[in-house]
């Protein structure tokens, strides 16, 4: 196929929009590098977007949306995929997250997944809005060749076969960072402008964890104490009780506490008895988790450094408020070392508890 390109600017906003509702193929500038655009409401253009683009695989493309609105649409969101968006996007992040039900198969390449970003680019977000749907835009490149950065570099490659490019040069010289988060583990596919460790530690940030508390009437005090400080170091928490320093059985809150991050409602858990090995023993019953019982700030690093611990046990009589707030405040900032041997280790207490469920 052979047609004129036509050489566009941003000011010709109204006809970049004409083409794309039309189902027409355009290179655009975005914050990141160039991409080959079509609307996502016009799939049938994918079969010639793979041809233009030399593709032969079935990885599904890139789709651009302009609002939180639309990803919802298109993604079935984790709690944890929510605070990816939030902090991320708009910005040089593709996420791969689960499709909601609903989303043509094609878009995903009929994966069970799709790729999706924001760009922080008003001009693009503006585009995405007038042309009413998400856009559809890999990279601007044969497959296999350097991503172009400037229109002379997308008509150096596409002259001809697609019906328009916008003028100008990308913002970044890199293409945007891809994570996978389709499943517990976070998987850096490409790497790009935001690393990995970048998206794991803003995570932890007070305002993106939500923690589940638990304490027997041996660990209310500190329960309470530790519920206000984490209030104030800017996290949500869930408090599953107790309620007063009444006598009770400690299973009775721990379990519940710890079901909660092990379903994903909550992010990790900080739990209490008297001593703190009932409330341990007990959350470690629970499928999925990882309890640590610490009485030492050293050692509340060193279980999130080697043992990725999901929920911290702690005695109300047997250590100080002030050591209790230290073991808390290093545990909640600690992330994963992910070493080898480490995630090795985790991957065979994993094993073992799926041989015992």
């Amino acid at each position: 196929m052979n047609m004129k390109t036509e050489r566009l600017h941003r000011q010709d906003m109204n006809r970049v929009v004409e083409l794309l509702q039309a189902g027409k193929i355009v290179a655009l500038p975005s914050d990141t590098v160039f991409g080959l655009a079509i609307s996502i409401n016009h799939i049938e253009t994918i079969d010639r977007l793979k041809e233009v683009k030399h593709r032969q695989d079935d990885r599904p493309f890139p789709v651009l949306v302009s609002s939180k609105s639309q990803i919802n649409q298109l993604a079935l969101l984790s709690r944890r995929d929510v605070k990816l968006v939030r902090h991320w996007m708009p910005g040089a992040m593709t996420l791969i997250v689960n499709k909601a039900q609903g989303v043509d198969s094609r878009v995903t390449s009929g994966k069970g997944t799709i790729a999706i970003r924001m760009p922080d680019d008003p001009w693009l977000i503006d585009l995405i809005r007038k042309v009413g749907y998400p856009l559809l835009m890999p990279s601007a490149n044969i497959t296999g060749e350097k991503e172009a950065r400037s229109s002379d570099e997308v008509l150096a490659y596409f002259d001809g076969l697609i019906e328009g490019v916008v003028e100008g040069e990308s913002l970044l010289d890199v293409s945007s960072t891809v994570i996978d988060a389709s499943s517990k583990k976070l998987v850096e596919v490409r790497k790009g402008p935001i690393s990995l460790n970048e998206v794991k530690k803003s995570l932890l940030q007070g305002g993106n964890m939500k923690i589940a508390l638990a304490a027997d009437h041996g660990g209310y005090q500190y329960k309470e104490i530790l519920k206000q400080k984490l209030d104030e170091w800017g996290y949500e928490v869930e408090d599953f009780g107790t309620h007063s320093e009444d006598s009770m059985d400690y299973s009775d809150v721990v379990y519940p506490a710890a079901k909660a991050v092990s379903e994903g409602r909550c992010d990790r858990g900080i739990i209490f008895c008297g001593t703190g090995i009932g409330a341990s023993i007990t959350a470690n019953k629970v499928h999925g988790i990882r309890c640590a019982l610490v009485n030492d700030v050293a050692v509340a690093e060193v279980t999130r450094l080697h043992n990725d611990s999901n929920v911290l046990a702690m005695g109300g009589r047997v250590i100080s408020e002030e050591t209790m707030l230290q073991i808390s405040k290093t545990w909640l900032d600690t992330l994963f070392s992910e070493d080898e041997r480490h995630q090795r280790r985790i991957d065979k207490i994993a094993a073992i508890e799926k041989l015992e469920e």
